[in-house]
């Protein structure tokens, strides 16, 4: 793995102001009101503040606040989508006029396939559609629960990964063949089921709407987005013609049989699926030491620029490695997450924060840096002596974008990964007065 080192550098820059006195500009530090105002490098590291703590917390997000569904048989993980379509109408608005429907003609489900995060199997991979036989819940069903909120825990009827009842239809899912219909996408007809009686039942809003499970039949691995139906309707007036009829799926996850351990010892986590986040809290000293100068304040100091570098780890193991680039940002913490933990409240954004992760440089042991500075400025300019720390928190912006997450090196782990700091910051200038 490589490991780019953070060498503590000074920079001492002594900035001399030029004024102008009875028409005479005074070039010469000694003659100018006022003293030179050095700026200065520093980096600290864990041992260099007067206390570092970070951690890892998982569960700002679930599969639901996901744009995609994950469907696949593994020999690492097992994921079925579930979907539901609402807003189904046994009526047609044709111009002004509505239009009752008499027959619900036939119906296919088209998903769109994310080419780049699916790995199919050597003569393709069956899709498969079943209805759902039970109520569940978007946000908390899990592979162990249909509903898992608070007070409301409903297991699977069936045992763990779902209730499935008929299989209502199926598709090979090759490369040739989506190469050979010009797009990354996979239709499957309902072809094994009364057309018109499935979505007369969806439609009847005193019935549960329990949509349909998307399956791998055999092995591969598919991310596909959500999907969308359409569907010929028969108008009572024309029974002789059909109407198209297409709409979203109004509700969308996927359940999976593996999760991510907690986070261990020695590693902050961002992103996935899940929702990692990293905080930390720093006291930095009101003063640091300089390497050729000794100490300086560095509260009460103008911050030039302030970064967080944090070292990648290399990839979590599989399958939670992201599998593609995201990016992260940092946010102030407003409160002491060594108490509150992951109910921690988040303060604003800090500006400037946002920074690509790219999975790719990640895997080499790539170094990110997460600016800061807005925020090290209001720490200097508060009084000498506080003992308020800095407190951050790391995550991805949006949320849910990939499946896996990514780990960085944290303050309790190694030395050469650690987290570190690195501050440009100029000395207060004094003036003297006449």
């Amino acid at each position: 793995m490589k490991t780019r080192l953070l060498v503590a550098t000074v920079l001492a820059v002594v900035v001399f102001a030029a004024c102008e006195r009875g028409g005479e500009i005074i070039t010469e530090p000694g003659q100018a009101p006022g003293v030179a105002a050095p700026t200065y490098e520093v980096v600290l590291n864990p041992t260099r503040v007067n206390a570092w703590i970070d951690s890892s917390f998982i569960g700002f997000t679930n599969p639901s606040n996901a744009t995609f569904l994950r469907s696949e048989e593994t020999d690492l993980l097992s994921s079925r989508g579930l979907v539901r379509f609402g807003f189904i109408g046994d009526s047609l608005l044709l111009g002004d006029t509505v239009i009752a429907t008499i027959r619900f003609d036939s119906a296919r489900v088209i998903f769109d396939v994310d080419s780049a995060r699916t790995v199919l199997a050597s003569g393709g991979t069956t899709l498969q559609l079943f209805s759902i036989t039970e109520e569940w819940d978007r946000g908390t069903a899990n592979w162990q629960m249909a509903i898992d909120s608070v007070g409301i825990q409903v297991p699977w009827t069936d045992g763990p990964g779902g209730s499935y009842g008929v299989l209502m239809g199926d598709s090979l899912m090759t490369w040739e063949a989506q190469t050979s219909a010009g797009s990354d996408s996979i239709v499957i007809w309902l072809d094994n089921v009364d057309t018109d009686s499935l979505l007369r039942a969806w439609l009847d809003t005193a019935q549960s709407n329990d949509g349909l499970g998307v399956l791998v039949g055999d092995s591969g691995s598919a991310t596909l987005s959500l999907p969308r139906i359409r569907y010929n309707v028969v108008p009572e007036t024309d029974p002789d013609t059909s109407l198209e009829v297409s709409l979203f799926a109004t509700d969308g996850t996927f359940i999976f049989d593996r999760t991510a351990e907690g986070s261990p010892a020695g590693i902050m986590r961002v992103g996935g699926v899940d929702g990692w986040r990293s905080f930390l809290e720093v006291e930095v000293p009101d003063t640091v030491t300089v390497v050729g100068v000794g100490r300086v304040p560095l509260r009460g100091s103008s911050i030039s620029k302030a970064q967080l570098f944090i070292t990648s780890l290399g990839p979590p193991d599989p399958p939670f490695a992201a599998d593609q680039a995201f990016f992260i940002t940092g946010y102030d913490l407003v409160d002491d997450f060594t108490v509150l933990g992951a109910k921690t409240p988040v303060g604003p954004q800090l500006i400037g924060s946002d920074i690509q992760l790219n999975p790719e440089s990640m895997a080499a042991g790539d170094t990110l840096a997460v600016n800061f500075t807005a925020r090290m400025q209001r720490w200097s300019d508060g009084p000498v002596g506080s003992t308020e720390p800095l407190r951050l928190s790391i995550r991805a912006i949006p949320e849910a974008t990939t499946f896996g997450f990514w780990e960085f090196g944290a303050a309790d782990g190694d030395q050469q990964s650690w987290p570190v700091i690195r501050v440009v910051f100029t000395l207060p200038t004094e003036f003297i007065l006449p």
